[in-house]
């Protein structure tokens, strides 16, 4: 795991360039993307891949590392908010899980098949994580049913603020390459534990990525040492 100190455009540029790296290899390629503070550099890095991809970009595929249940387009979805935030994927395919507005474990089992189809088909699988001051990352709050030993694709649990689902471990564990840019005063003392791996993956979700090939921490905080 790699720390580096830079602004959010060195953060943009490095994961459109794995991106758009992956397609020129003629891979197909899967783009995980997170919601919160992630969307208006997912926008931006979406919009660097569309001006560089050419006839490429067919070969991306970008779903959810997690998704907030409701109806399809509701306010608090993140794939609706990439949509207000002007993402345009062109030529390439956006995974909306809640496009078909059935029950909730229904959702939960479309999202799995879709996520296994997705890893199944992916050349390489870029992962764009969001650290909450809490240490989640995805969907997987501490101390929550995401966090418990589980070999499924993707959880679904009712939490004290949305129904999330959420890839689970066993699926983010094909994450070929994965990017979390961190930034603000309220992630040092996750950023802080989360370099000295000093808690339980329960306590601090955003641990497992130690289990990852290659992982970049975007931060405007902490660089690696050495």
């Amino acid at each position: 795991m790699k720390f580096v100190k830079g602004d959010k455009t060195v953060a943009e540029h490095a994961i459109a360039q794995a991106i758009c790296d992956g397609l020129a290899d003629g891979k197909r390629v899967l783009w995980l993307v997170s919601g919160g503070s992630n969307i208006q550099l997912e926008k931006d890095v979406m919009d660097l891949v569309r001006d560089h991809a050419g006839d490429k970009l067919a070969g991306l595929a970008v779903m959810p590392i997690d998704e907030r249940y409701g109806p399809p387009s509701h306010k608090d979805s993140n794939v609706q908010q990439l949509r207000e935030a002007g993402f345009d994927q062109g030529a390439a395919t956006l995974v909306d899980v809640l496009v078909h507005d059935v029950p909730f474990d229904q959702t939960v089992g479309f999202y799995t098949d879709v996520a296994a189809a997705a890893f199944a088909n992916a050349g390489v699988v870029v992962g764009q994580f969001g650290m909450g001051s809490d240490g989640h990352i995805a969907g997987i709050k501490p101390s929550s049913p995401a966090t418990e030993p589980d070999e499924s694709t993707v959880a679904g649990y009712e939490w004290e603020d949305y129904r999330r689902m959420t890839l689970m471990p066993a699926a983010l564990r094909q994450v070929t390459v994965a990017f979390m840019p961190a930034y603000g005063d309220d992630k040092r003392g996750p950023l802080l534990h989360l370099q000295k791996n000093d808690q339980p993956f329960a306590r601090l979700p955003a641990v497992l990525l130690y289990e990852l090939p290659e992982v970049y921490v975007y931060n405007d905080q902490l660089e690696s040492e050495g």
